[in-house]
């Protein structure tokens, strides 16, 4: 591996992307203007710097290795943002330039959040495009002293903002706060404890589904269970809120979940939707950013159409109480 970057050629990051892209040497070729045997020769470099094939051919093309789909997304990054630098002169131009926006967030914010941003992103910047990258909120990188995954994403620059639900972040961090909503029980329409009031005692006997990212967490909600000195059963944990829903749609269980997520299926998987039988407070949602890349103008302009989507799009709003 090279410990200086004097010695390397950088129009091989360009090679490299083109190949990942194109997944044949001769289209990657035709997209860069050079021939095959160029390509050929640029490719067995970037493998002597690497060490590693970084591709394999198969029967469909040319398929990346592990070690190139680990660096991949920081060579989409850097192409993209040398284009942005040489070609507009570091001013995004949302209707021209081509953009690949990557953000981090949980199934929650996807569901809720990415409908309304793509019919943004389609009008308003046609070239440009959205890559999602699950990002836990909670879960640790066991590789950096149990700094959550969300704060080296934004520092590695593999993500340009996540939106979530925001913890204690450092100052080069930016938090800006989009929306509250409330908490919603889920369960099935045809569940026989919809037809009855929802309280403590009918909660609690009933089982239920866990959301976390870490089932060994223990979450709002049975931190509430603890203050009042009561325990639910967890019949089962998921990772995500759309298993829950199918989960509790054909069962007898019961979930708790942001009301705008709950909304979303609850026609479709034909639920019935309660308040919770005591006091919940809201649940906020932030975006945050490095501070570094707060006068950045593409992310800039990211933000201003996140913030956007639940200012005036209603089918982007979370509900009200």
């Amino acid at each position: 591996m090279l410990n200086s970057l004097n010695t390397v050629d950088l129009n091989l990051i360009k090679v490299l992307n083109a190949i990942a892209t194109k997944g044949q040497l001769t289209a990657a070729g035709e997209m860069l203007g050079l021939s095959q045997p160029a390509m050929s020769h640029a490719l067995k470099r970037l493998r002597g710097i690497f060490g590693d094939e970084l591709f394999h051919r198969t029967s469909t093309g040319l398929q990346m290795t592990g070690t190139c789909q680990r660096i991949m997304p920081s060579v989409r990054k850097i192409v993209a943002e040398c284009e942005h630098v040489f070609i507009s002169g570091g001013i995004f131009d949302p209707a021209e330039n081509a953009q690949v926006f990557r953000i981090g967030m949980n199934d929650y914010f996807s569901v809720v959040l990415l409908p309304p941003l793509i019919r943004r992103m389609r009008e308003l910047a046609p070239n440009s495009s959205i890559e999602v990258l699950h990002t836990p909120r909670t879960a640790t990188n066991p590789r950096s002293q149990n700094r959550t995954f969300v704060q080296d994403y934004l520092d590695d620059g593999i993500i340009d903002l996540a939106v979530m639900t925001a913890d204690k972040f450092a100052p080069r961090f930016i938090c800006q706060p989009l929306f509250n909503e409330e908490r919603v029980c889920i369960m099935a329409a045809d569940n026989p404890a919809n037809g009855t009031p929802l309280t403590m005692e009918r909660l609690l006997s009933m089982g239920h589904v866990k959301v976390s990212s870490d089932p060994s967490r223990r979450g709002w909600f049975d931190e509430k269970l603890d203050a009042l000195g009561v325990e639910r059963q967890v019949v089962a944990t998921v990772p995500h809120f759309s298993s829950a829903v199918s989960i509790v749609a054909q069962s007898d269980l019961v979930a708790i979940m942001p009301a705008s997520v709950a909304r979303l299926f609850e026609s479709a998987h034909a639920l019935a939707l309660h308040r919770p039988p005591f006091l919940v407070e809201p649940q906020s949602t932030s975006m945050i950013w490095l501070r570094s890349k707060q006068e950045d103008s593409a992310q800039l302009w990211l933000r201003t159409q996140i913030e956007e989507c639940f200012r005036s799009d209603p089918d982007g709003e979370p509900p009200s109480e």
